[in-house]
Formats: C-alpha cells, structure tokens, sequence
C-alpha cells in the first residue's frame, strides 16, 4: 500500500521518545508525587540504548530529582502530561519532517486549564525548526492510528464530538484532505470509562506495519461488549495482510478512598471520585521500533495480554509495567508518551 505521502508511525525507526513530568494538582493526587514516582519507575525500565527526552516546563526544571539530571531535557510549557494528544502527527517528505497539529480543546473542556497545550504543537515545532500545518479542525492524537504505510484507523466518535458543525460527510472529507493519499477507516464508537469520548488508542493500535492490537471481549454482561463487535467488524474491514491481535478488555475499575486524597477540586477540570470509572486498555501500550511496553492493571487477564503481544511481536522487546497510576489520571501509555522523528527519517519514499 505504498503511497507518496509517508507518516511516521510510532514504531518506525531513528526517533526518539517523550515523556512529560506530571505537576498538576487537580488531575494527580498528592501533589502529582505518586504519578511522578510511577514515571521514574517507567524511565528506569526503558532500555539503556533507548533515545529519550523529558519534557519539562522552564519553572519545574529544577525541581526535578537527581535521578534525573542526566536525562535529556526539553523546554516546553505544557498543561498536562498527554503528549500524545497536543503533540502533532508527523510525516516524512522529501524536502524533511513535516508536522500536521490540530485544535485542542481540551478534550471536549473535560478540561479547561489548555492554553499552554493549545499551542504544544506550534512551539515544539519551532525549537526543533520543524514546519507544521495548523488545522482548523479539533483533534487528539489519540484519535488516530496508522501502519506507516497508508492504512489509518481513525476514532470518529470522539471527532464529531469536537467538531460538532461538521456532518459525518463533511468531517470524513475534510480529513481526506489533510491526509491525501491515504486509506481512512472510521470506527465510530467508544468504551464506556473513556474519558476522551472514542480515542482509538484505547481501541486499536498499529504496533507494525501488518500487526495491529484491538480490545475484544466476548462477555455479554461487559458494558463495552456491543462497542466490541462494531469494533471486530471495522477490524475485519482492514487489508488481510494485517494480522489483527486481539486483546481481552477488562471491565472498568474504580479508585479507592486513598487514590482521591489529595486532588484539589477546581471547576476548570473533571471531577475525579471514586465513582468515576477508570479505563483499564492493553491496547494503550508505549513502543518505539524495539520496545513495546504494556500496561498491566493487577488483573487475572494481565498475563494473558502479555503473552499475546509477545507472540505477535517476537523480534520486540516487551516489558510490563503497573499503569495504575496513570489511569487514575485518565489515560495511559501510550497518552503520555509521543516519538520525535529525526530530521529526515530513513522512509523510502516511493
């Protein structure tokens, strides 16, 4: 399916890896020390040759641990940690990298706190001197995914939510447009705990050009099951030669009285009880070209979900890691994490 318009996918070779130092009062709880803590502990599991950055604001650079100093940092202001959602999607030219970067909303004003978010995209772009398209249209990068060789699976559900003057017509061909060349595959649904409202990074992801993950469950008393067979039969709709891995979807999971204590109450942002479900995904992994790590939740079907990335990935090195602390805040891996391409990635362009 090789087209002449090539986007970096996440696993594609020469990038590096971004994470993000958690800060916020209102979204992690006890001064974000729990979430910062699950971050270092992510950090200290990536392989020794993997490249990685930290994105940090200029007033937290030096509050960060000495366990950190060494790390290669990026001054960027930003809101939150969801790189992958106000950072821009990529693709290689061969003039160089391109970036595309949407309209941030906050999610659809789950929060409101965004104007450093709003323009993450613009200003990395600028440090780096990369050129990026700012669209009109409102989106996360959550909301999409893609084989890296012209084949995308886009969450339309959370899309028309943002973008609600568009038609399901109107919205399809705008993005049409931005991604020319390209074969766009809808799914227009969501699971019932996402915050996002469909992304499809808690839905299905490509980890190679013909391999892609998705959530499944066969459990009829499941809340997601029916949003599971549309998604089985989107799923069927892909090319054949993409082995499509399916994943077990747990059910929602609630936080305890001691994973609330300490989250300051604001009206700008979601209200986080213990009566808000948290999303458990293993579909939402982190990867680079060798890596693939996967969330693990303290549940019976973690090793079940383990066991099947590492069978359809056998030349990656996969890793689990207890994501507990990151649902709590409303996502994942693979929310807070985004790959910055070199320059001039080494793409065929064809």
């Amino acid at each position: 399916m090789a087209t002449s318009q090539l986007w970096v996918s996440d696993f594609s070779a020469s990038q590096r890896l971004l994470l993000a130092w958690p800060y916020r009062r209102d979204v992690w709880r006890k001064n974000a020390e729990p979430a910062r803590k699950a971050l270092l502990r992510l950090i200290t599991q990536l392989p020794e040759n993997t490249p990685f950055s930290l994105v940090v604001s200029s007033e937290l650079r030096g509050n960060l641990p000495s366990s950190l100093k060494p790390v290669h940092c990026i001054e960027i202001d930003y809101d939150d940690i969801w790189l992958r959602d106000i950072a821009p999607l990529w693709q290689a030219t061969e003039a160089g990298l391109k970036a595309l970067s949407f309209s941030f909303d906050g999610w659809g004003g789950v929060q409101q706190v965004i104007a450093k978010d709003q323009y993450f995209s613009q200003n990395l772009c600028s440090q780096l001197k990369r050129p990026v398209y700012q669209s009109t249209l409102i989106a996360e990068g959550g909301a999409f995914t893609h084989n890296g060789d012209g084949c995308w699976l886009i969450g339309l559900g959370c899309l028309k939510r943002r973008n609600p003057g568009l038609t399901d017509k109107e919205l399809k061909w705008a993005l049409g447009q931005l991604l020319p060349e390209q074969c766009l595959y809808f799914f227009d649904g969501s699971l019932q705990a996402d915050e996002t409202g469909g992304h499809i990074d808690n839905l299905a992801l490509f980890v190679e050009s013909d391999t892609l993950l998705y959530a499944a469950t066969d459990n009829k008393t499941h809340p997601d099951y029916e949003t599971c067979q549309s998604l089985q039969e989107k799923v069927n709709e892909l090319p054949a030669f993409i082995k499509k891995v399916p994943l077990p979807l747990p059910f929602p999971q609630l936080a305890t009285d001691e994973e609330r204590l300490g989250i300051e109450s604001t009206q700008l942002s979601l209200e986080r009880t213990v009566q808000l479900p948290l999303l458990c995904s293993y579909v939402n992994v982190l990867q680079t070209t060798e890596l693939v790590i996967v969330p693990q939740f303290g549940l019976a079907t973690d090793s079940q979900a383990l066991q099947a990335v590492c069978k359809a990935l056998p030349e990656r090195q996969v890793i689990a890691f207890d994501v507990r602390e990151f649902i709590l805040g409303g996502g994942g891996l693979h929310c807070i994490s985004h790959n910055l391409p070199s320059t001039r990635p080494n793409l065929s362009l064809a």
